[in-house]
């Protein structure tokens, strides 16, 4: 696909942005598009309860794409016949319909591919009476950067507008082939290395939680339609949070296995191909529970995935036996920055809870996180960001604010030798991680899933306590927890900052602000110990949240 400019086209990077959000308009049905009268007010927080804006979804589809389902049983409703595959695709389309036209999350939008699939599944199961696989009618939501024939992989640049793919990544056509039904693409940040979803491309999604906050990023729009429950499970990628900063903001689940678990091979690239900083991007789910988690990884795996992308490990799941354990967990409180109160008061709640249930707690004490970041971050910039560069002046289209915000744009091109040196520190902290994990003697680590809760668009640009786990190539399930409480956590009138950026961080803590937002747990494993981290993770969330 090669790239474009105005005097090859004749159009500015605004006039393809109208084509384009145009384009996208277009493939929302007229009768499931909310009236002037249907929007919430202005300033409204909650989003989620004016899916009954319009009466667009019946109470029938309303409860099918309800909290009453997550993927795992979603499937076995369909395949008992409880539900058509059409009749639960339809519901999920019109649901997600109405969640981008209050948030904006969706980018190349396939709700009549969608439902013409759902029907030849439901023709499948009518003429053998089987399903055509573990997802059969399951409608499933991908992160911007992956292919799909016929429609863009833009990946919020608008150099590559109006290109459509020639053909489907291998990962959600492995999906495909299970049953699963893909009715959209979410929205990214520009650049695809911002704790945040704004591009020129597709604009800014917002939190259904808590709109004045963010959604997060980089998967932040499939974070957001997790949240809205616009598909039943979602698909993104990880290379400093990216699946897990988004699924903290929006209350959702999410998994960023070890690199060598998912296969990437064939995605679309946001930077260049060939690049390898020493931070490998993973692929993960986000979801609705552990379980979720838990069958897209196995659905994926027993496709055997190493027989078409060489960077896929075979055998570490197949092969390994589960323990049936009560694991001990190391607990990270904090690094590098506070975290702010709701967040302390979560992981003082969370131990407490294990503690009562029996659990050995040990304290946990890991490299300093902000020195985690500035190798992470050096890494990340390898290039000087010279691709995303390349790109913005194809089309002549200007850097967002969250971008420039976050800084990496003012970071340096490293030489080789640069590169060396900085990924010989990275090995440096990944021997820390791994001594201190055998000199406390857990089998996983709980930590906060960042310094804090969703703050304002744009702010979160500190993404220590997840880009940690990317440096040491670490499995991680994020799970929702509990939401920030103005009466529960008031700002800390004793807080000593440790340094400036320990302040800055604190200073963004509006108790009344972030009233409602979800508040996340991180449970990280150990290094390809992904499987029995998904086992372990179950565990835990029932203890932590109740769950049958």
């Amino acid at each position: 696909m090669s790239g474009i400019n105005e005097s090859a086209t004749g159009k500015s990077w605004q006039e393809l942005q109208a084509a384009k959000q145009t384009e996208r308009e277009s493939r929302i049905p007229t009768e499931w598009k909310l009236k002037k009268e249907d929007f919430p007010p202005e300033g409204t927080v909650d989003l989620r309860p004016f899916v009954k804006a319009g009466g667009i979804l019946s109470p029938a589809e309303l409860a099918v794409t309800s909290d009453q389902y997550d993927a795992t049983s979603l499937a076995a409703a369909i395949a008992e016949s409880k539900f058509t595959a059409t009749e639960v695709v339809t519901a999920f389309c019109k649901r997600a319909a109405v969640g981008h036209q209050l948030c904006n999350m969706l980018t190349e939008i396939m709700f009549a591919d969608a439902i013409e699939r759902a029907k030849d599944l439901d023709s499948i199961f009518k003429s053998t009476g089987k399903v055509a696989g573990p997802l059969h009618g399951v409608p499933m939501t991908f992160k911007e950067c992956f292919h799909f024939k016929g429609y863009d992989s833009t990946n919020g640049y608008m150099s590559r507008v109006f290109q459509p793919a020639d053909k489907t990544s291998p990962l959600p056509a492995l999906l495909q082939a299970a049953g699963a039904v893909i009715i959209s693409k979410t929205n990214v940040p520009q650049t695809m290395l911002v704790a945040e979803s704004h591009n020129n491309v597709f604009g800014r999604t917002k939190n259904p939680v808590n709109s004045q906050l963010t959604c997060g990023g980089s998967s932040g729009g499939e974070g957001a339609s997790q949240a809205f429950r616009c598909s039943a499970l979602g698909v993104g990628t990880d290379v400093g949070g990216s699946v897990r900063i988004p699924a903290a903001c929006n209350g959702v689940y999410s998994y960023k296995p070890s690199f060598g678990v998912i296969p990437m091979i064939g995605y679309s690239y946001s930077g260049w191909t060939g690049s390898n900083t020493g931070i490998p991007a993973v692929t993960g789910p986000l979801g609705h529970s552990v379980r979720d988690l838990s069958l897209f990884t196995r659905i994926v795996r027993d496709a055997k995935p190493w027989n078409f992308d060489p960077a896929v490990i075979p055998n570490i799941m197949e092969l390994s036996a589960l323990a049936t354990r009560k694991p001990v967990v190391g607990v990270i409180y904090a690094s590098g920055l506070t975290p702010h109160p709701p967040v302390r008061r979560a992981m003082r709640e969370a131990v407490a809870k294990l503690k009562a249930a029996g659990f050995e707690v040990r304290d946990f004490t890991p490299p300093d996180f902000l020195e985690i970041r500035d190798i992470s971050e050096q890494l990340f910039t390898l290039d000087g960001l010279s691709y995303p560069r390349q790109e913005f002046a194809k089309s002549g289209e200007p850097v967002v604010p969250s971008v420039q915000k976050i800084g990496f744009l003012d970071l340096p091109r490293k030489s080789q030798e640069e590169a060396w040196q900085w990924n010989t520190r990275k090995l440096g902290i990944q021997k820390q991680i791994l001594d201190e994990w055998q000199k406390v003697g857990c089998d996983l680590v709980l930590a906060p899933a960042g310094p804090h809760t969703a703050v304002l668009p744009g702010d979160w640009t500190s993404d220590i306590y997840t880009v940690a786990w990317n440096v040491a190539d670490y499995p991680a399930v994020i799970i929702p927890f509990t939401h920030a409480d103005p009466a529960l956590d008031p700002t800390d009138a004793d807080f000593k900052p440790m340094h400036d950026a320990d302040k800055q961080n604190q200073d963004m803590y509006d108790p009344e602000l972030m009233k409602g937002a979800p508040v996340a747990l991180q449970i990280v494993g150990s290094r390809l110990g992904d499987q029995q981290l998904l086992k372990d993770a179950e565990l835990l969330d029932s203890v932590l949240n109740g769950a049958a």
